[in-house]
């Protein structure tokens, strides 16, 4: 009700005409908000009432509500309403039988649509998605070998055009710089070396997705059943889509140059703007949707790679004597490679690997992972029984930071992983393969980048690319944090999400001499 009292008072002369439906909306919406749920699995938050009190409760107290779950019911599912009204919480021990379900049963594009609000934002059509998803399994994974050289390059030059000189120790806002340096070196694999620094694809990559957010956050606080009005009373969603207006006409006459060079016979780059031109009419799409699919690339690969390089180093910051030891790695490997960081020698950097996975164990980023949507009523071998209509989800961070899989889990441990990987510790996980302690395997005990079929299909990508700008900052500058800091600076957080303060400094040095 508060929230279609504050749009009345605000916009009385526009809302005049459809108070009377709004009273009627409302109270049907109070009326099933009230209603009883058959599920027999565990209500957690049932003492706050009617599922809007729940739901009013969840946005203030998620992150402890994820938590008291997993101490009461960490080897059972339980139910829990969220912004996007009741989920099913499952535990670790389920998650490997839920994965193997078929997406007829498990599916995850309606779960984006929920999560991403498709219904009232139109973002993320599923034809659009695969076609992304096609493009980055069978051109850019498989191109990795090919094309790392030039990203090496690139990542090479771009650092040293975005970061200052930094002759004497200088003072460098960390998250804004390492977006700038990540939209330039993603977009030269992206749309090509010429057009990665322009102003119009630069704005685009980096504005795009947090409008995105922004729209689908703010849209969130209303009631689910009420975001059909929302939607017309929430400016971010405006402004999501006049970014996107902006980056389809930057992206309209780069399409259609492109189209001509076809056309002409004309060399052509060797990027993923092509790579989809080359394959859009297999796909029965139009040039517009490859404009739709370089903007929903940027906004897969960008923030979140961003997001992870900062993390790392304010990890990194603020214990020296780690920056030190992998320095030394790195210099180790790249003596046996003339210096070039090929494939081989990102694989090799295996100390740098652990502390990447480490600092996401540390820093999870969401509370949940694996999302998915029941489609068809299915019950597990347990006998939890998952209805159809309802969206499952599993407390991914609550699992990496649990004593009983990770030894000492409030402590950054740099060699967790290469001693897990190496065989110098023991296993609790119980692995055959060591490998599965690398960066980028996706396990029921760790699910960063998801798991399953559908894991995130571009974390080869982003794991040679956040390898190459952590060594390259490493090879090239020492840092500290500035004076009177002592810690590694504090997480912010967002209902069930946690990312790192955009506003910290760290004080960076050129290293003299040869690196």
């Amino acid at each position: 009700m508060d929230q279609i009292q504050t749009v009345v008072a605000n916009r009385w002369p526009a809302m005049a005409s459809v108070v009377a439906v709004l009273a009627c909306v409302f109270v049907a919406t109070s009326l099933l908000g009230r209603g009883g749920d058959s599920n027999n699995l565990p209500l957690l938050g049932k003492e706050y009432g009617h599922a809007e009190k729940r739901r009013k409760a969840f946005i203030t107290n998620g992150v402890d509500f994820y938590k008291k779950g997993y101490q009461l019911f960490k080897s059972k599912a339980y139910r829990l309403t969220t912004l996007d009204g009741e989920r099913i919480v499952l535990p670790r021990n389920l998650m490997e039988e839920v994965r193997r379900l078929p997406d007829d049963i498990i599916d995850i594009n309606t779960a984006f649509d929920v999560v991403n609000e498709h219904k009232h934002l139109g973002m993320g059509d599923r034809k659009l998605t695969e076609f992304l998803i096609h493009i980055i399994r069978g051109d850019l994974t498989r191109s990795l070998v090919r094309i790392n050289p030039r990203l090496s390059a690139e990542t090479a030059r771009t650092i040293t055009d975005t970061m200052p000189p930094c002759d004497d120790w200088t003072s460098v806002t960390v998250y804004p710089t390492v977006l700038q340096m990540v939209a330039v070196i993603s977009g030269a694999i992206f749309i090509g070396p010429d057009l990665c620094r322009a102003p119009e694809y630069l704005h685009a990559s980096m504005n795009y997705t947090m409008a995105f957010i922004n729209a689908v956050s703010k849209l969130k606080q209303w009631s689910s059943k009420l975001r059909w009005l929302g939607r017309y009373f929430t400016p971010e969603v405006d402004a999501l889509h006049a970014e996107r207006k902006k980056a389809h006409a930057f992206l309209a006459p780069v399409i259609r140059e492109r189209r001509e060079a076809m056309r002409a016979g004309r060399e052509l780059p060797d990027d993923a703007l092509q790579w989809m031109l080359n394959k859009v009419d297999d796909f029965g799409l139009s040039d517009d949707v490859v404009a739709e699919t370089q903007l929903n690339m940027s906004m897969a690969a960008i923030h979140t790679t961003t997001l992870t390089v900062t993390m790392i180093l304010y990890d990194l910051v603020a214990r020296p004597d780690i920056i030190s030891e992998l320095r030394d790695e790195i210099k180790r490997v790249l003596a046996t490679t003339d210096g070039v960081m090929t494939t081989h020698a990102l694989f090799e950097m295996k100390l740098l690997d652990s502390v990447m996975k480490e600092s996401q164990r540390v820093n999870p980023g969401s509370l949940i992972r694996f999302q998915r949507w029941v489609a068809k009523p299915v019950t597990l071998s347990d006998g939890t029984q998952l209805p159809a209509g309802v969206m499952v989800e599993t407390p991914h961070a609550l699992a990496v930071q649990d004593p009983e899989l990770y030894k000492n889990p409030e402590t950054f441990d740099a060699h967790r992983f290469l001693d897990l990987r190496n065989g110098t510790v023991p296993d609790p996980h119980g692995y055959k393969n060591r490998e599965q302690h690398q960066f980028v395997t996706v396990t029921k005990d760790f699910m960063h980048f998801g798991y399953g079929r559908h894991a995130c299909p571009g974390r080869f990508f982003a794991a040679n690319e956040i390898k190459l700008i952590l060594a390259r900052v490493l090879l090239d500058y020492d840092m500290r944090l500035p004076d009177g800091v002592t810690e590694r600076y504090a997480n912010l957080s967002m209902g069930a999400s946690a990312f790192p303060d955009p506003t910290k400094e760290v004080l960076f040095k050129r290293v003299k001499g040869d690196a």
